[in-house]
Order: structure tokens, then sequence, then C-alpha cells
């Protein structure tokens, strides 16, 4: 019986595991997005290992046929974070019917355009583009 049970288990848990990663929703994995030679992006950050500073637009897709376009610059030997998303929308409070709270947008997607190198002066953050690094 033990021999069957563990038969049974070695069968079943692979074919489990398949069927969980099939059924997964693919927005929640994260996937590496490679822009040039050693210059790469994940979700909403991307890592720069050159000794060039990177210019890239950031496309978010906000569902209905809406984009939101910025532009991010990353900077040598840095992970920088992209900011960039949706906007937001007001409705009654869950709790406070009478008070009006704020909610993040969805955001449905993430691509990365246009990436080139500019190793001019980087402009101030929120004017001339987005993101931080450390």
């Amino acid at each position: 019986m033990h021999r069957r049970l563990t038969a049974l288990l070695g069968i079943t848990s692979p074919l489990f595991a398949m069927a969980l990663g099939v059924a997964a929703p693919q927005a929640a994995a994260s996937t590496t997005v490679v822009l040039a030679p050693w210059v790469s992006c994940t979700d909403f950050w991307c890592r720069n290992e050159t000794d060039d500073t990177y210019r890239v637009d950031v496309v978010v897709n906000c569902g209905f046929g809406i984009e939101r376009v910025t532009r991010a610059w990353l900077p040598a030997h840095r992970t920088t974070s992209v900011n960039g998303g949706c906007g937001s929308r007001s409705e009654p409070c869950a709790n406070d019917s009478k008070s009006s709270c704020s909610h993040s947008n969805p955001i449905f997607g993430i691509r990365y355009d246009n990436v080139v190198i500019d190793n001019r002066p980087i402009p101030p953050w929120p004017f001339g583009g987005t993101g931080s690094s450390f």
C-alpha cells in the first residue's frame, strides 16, 4: 500500500504543479526584458551594467486602448525604478460613504521602446523623465 501511494504521489505531484503553472495568471510572472547587452528590465525595475546611460520610452497599458508613455533614464551601473501609472479614481470610502477615497487604476502591462544610449546629463525628475536609482 505504501509503495502504491508513493508511486501515485510521484506521478500526480508533477502533473499538479504543471496544472498550477498553466492556471497561474501571466501578469503575476515577472519576465526579464533585455533592452541591450547588459541592460534589462523586470516589471518597473531596470538594471544597467554598462558604462553608458540609456534612455528608454516606457509604455504603460491602462486597458481600454489607453496607453501612457513616459521616458526613463538608466544610469550606468545602477538599478532604476521606472515610474509610470494609469492615474487614479475617487470613490466613496467603504467605511464612510460621505468621504472620498482615491484608488490607483490597474496596470495591464508595460513595454519598453526606443532604447538608446544617451550620455548627456539626466534631466531633473519629474519633468525630464521618471525613476530613481540606487
